[in-house]
């Protein structure tokens, strides 16, 4: 499996470059809080069935839900305990589990596991290559893996058809816009996991001198994979959530789909003008339709220069009519009369002169 050593390394070349860019995406989401909306039908369904997927996922990682092992179970040792002593405590095993003895595929799995080769394939493939398959040989231990082949992809396989239904165009176009990453990240954790088990050194447990140096590799691999499907699912879910509600990303409508729009508006503006030219060039063409445009429009011009006029001399009537010097005398007979009202309460007046006197002597 994976060493400490190679996970600290993962760390410190790509922590670097993951961890801004997921301060970037908080800081984001923490923006976009007043302007989020409510989730539609298509996309609440979807994140309903990857939440039961990943629920499902994280079951099958439980070793309650997985195959038996019998050497833990029965308290033996992979390569040491003799095999009539793992004989006696299995049948010890069924007994306390209610049985009456051992059923045909254990006497046939304790047939395997009477050899050091085939106890070491127990640790990495598990049970059932060892007590089904017929064709398989321990001198020929990738067979085992070839076996194993559908029943590994089977549960990757239904989590990739899940993840298209839930991308598909029966969702929304939120969820239809992950459509190739999702595909992407189920192939991927299909291939590590097949990668694994193609890669795995047998004779690694060959180095355990104790039980828990024991390395049960098919296990192991059950509990990665369970966890590894819910963590796609999840981010996948968390990430179209956010989408959807406005709070990251974009509002699920494509590069490809903005641009179907933008010509079609283009081609609609297009076909304006076109019209717009083509019924020009029909009234210029008719003798007519142009006579008839000329005088609508010298009609129209002829009707503005009198609205104009008009208006100049109603204006000018009105000036005629109002007596500015009048005015301001009021004004300012109106203005010593409140200077005097403040005089006599607050102090000495001031010398104030009528504008009109003082511009009359400055002339």
């Amino acid at each position: 499996m994976v060493s400490w050593a190679t996970l600290q390394t993962i760390a410190f070349l790509f922590g670097p470059i993951l961890v801004p860019k997921l301060i970037a995406i908080v800081r984001s989401v923490n923006l976009r809080r007043t302007s989020t909306q409510a989730l539609d039908s298509r996309t609440r369904l979807s994140l309903n069935v990857l939440t039961l997927t990943v629920f499902l996922a994280l079951a099958s990682s439980l070793s309650y839900f997985q195959s038996e092992n019998i050497i833990k179970a029965t308290g033996a040792r992979l390569l040491l305990t003799p095999n009539d002593v793992l004989l006696r405590r299995f049948e010890n095993l069924r007994l306390q589990q209610g049985l009456e003895g051992l059923s045909s595929t254990d006497v046939v799995l304790l047939s395997t596991l009477k050899t050091r080769e085939g106890r070491l394939l127990y640790a990495a493939y598990g049970p059932k290559p060892l007590t089904e398959c017929t064709w398989c040989s321990i001198s020929d231990p990738s067979s085992y893996l070839y076996y194993s082949a559908p029943a590994i992809a089977a549960p990757h396989i239904a989590n990739i058809a899940i993840l298209g239904l839930v991308t598909s165009s029966l969702s929304s176009k939120v969820a239809r816009s992950f459509r190739i990453s999702a595909t992407m990240a189920g192939l991927g954790v299909a291939l590590g996991e097949f990668g694994l088990l193609y890669n795995h050194d047998l004779l690694q447990n060959t180095q355990a001198t104790l039980t828990k140096d024991i390395n049960w590799y098919h296990w192991r691999l059950l509990t990665y994979r369970g966890l590894a499907i819910a963590a796609v699912n999840c981010v996948l879910g968390v990430v179209t959530y956010l989408t959807a509600t406005g709070r990251y990303g974009s509002s699920g409508v494509s590069d490809l789909e903005k641009i179907e729009a933008l010509s079609k508006s283009l081609d609609v503006g297009v076909s304006h003008v076109r019209t717009s030219l083509f019924v020009k060039s029909t009234a210029t063409r008719s003798e007519s339709s142009l006579n008839t445009i000329s005088e609508f429009w010298r009609t129209e011009a002829a009707n503005r220069r009198n609205i104009a006029s008009e208006v100049e001399d109603t204006k000018n009537q009105v000036l005629e009519r109002v007596n500015l010097n009048s005015i301001n005398d009021e004004a300012f007979k109106f203005t010593s009369n409140l200077i005097d009202v403040i005089t006599a309460t607050k102090g000495p007046a001031l010398n104030i002169k009528n504008p009109t006197e003082t511009t009359t002597g400055n002339h």
